[in-house]
């Protein structure tokens, strides 16, 4: 009777370490890069001069009436959807998604306005708006504070 070799199971356990240790590098690695400092120091700038844009697009749809509200409207959702198709590192993703939604719902505030709908519906929009912008300045901040060693706005690497 033949007694089974070591080999096949010291083989194993080395190859089963060997694949830990890869997955953990890459994995490590594809964290550092996907909260790059130099990324995230283009996609803020980007996000801040699509926040002072709108914002200076909004101040002026302000000043429209009911009826001459298109193209302020047309010009705030361009923002939008410019702002929308950046693509920005992971770490960036929730401030991205904080800045989208108040200009979302500024938007739909003046869409409401243009429509005649009540002010308490408009207020309510802009209420949400106000929430989400208030939410964008501190966690842009805080990724830029962590970066490269972010890995979203819940939780840093230690």
């Amino acid at each position: 009777m033949q007694t089974p070799s070591r080999f096949p199971v010291a083989a194993s356990v080395i190859i089963l370490l060997l694949s830990i240790v890869a997955v953990g590098s890459y994995t490590w690695y594809a964290l550092r890069l996907s909260c790059d400092i130099r990324a995230v120091e283009r996609a803020s700038a980007f996000l801040i001069r699509q926040r002072d844009s709108f914002d200076h697009s909004y101040q002026f749809a302000t000043s429209a009436s009911q009826d001459a509200i298109v193209r302020p409207v047309a010009e705030l959702q361009q923002i939008l959807m410019d702002t929308l198709a950046y693509p920005v590192p992971a770490c960036l993703r929730t401030a991205k998604n904080e800045l989208v939604q108040f200009m979302g719902a500024v938007v739909r505030a003046f869409l409401a306005y243009g429509a005649q709908e009540s002010d308490a519906t408009i207020r309510e929009w802009l209420e949400k708006a106000n929430e989400h912008y208030l939410n964008f300045s501190p966690e842009l901040e805080a990724v830029n504070e962590c970066a490269p060693l972010c890995i979203g706005s819940q939780g840093f690497l230690r």
